[in-house]
């Protein structure tokens, strides 16, 4: 079986936000736990973000609309 591993700056690539706000969302626990790799390297299953995304609430338009008028 291969396991893909992906690393930080490919993950916030992959979710379209920059490295700082990928930093906040593990501090706040908004990301499933990273795993490690080596010494010093870690990263995340993609299996688990495959998942992780799945759980992740959808939104509507109407949602987007209210956001964009704050």
């Amino acid at each position: 079986m291969y396991l893909k591993i992906i690393r930080p700056a490919e993950l916030a690539e992959l979710l379209s936000v920059s490295t700082v706000t990928l930093w906040r969302m593990q501090k706040r626990g908004e990301l499933p736990p990273k795993r490690q790799i080596s010494s010093g390297v870690l990263g995340w299953l993609y299996s688990d973000l495959e998942e992780w995304l799945k759980e992740r609430p959808l939104v509507n338009n109407e949602d987007i609309l209210k956001e964009l008028e704050k």
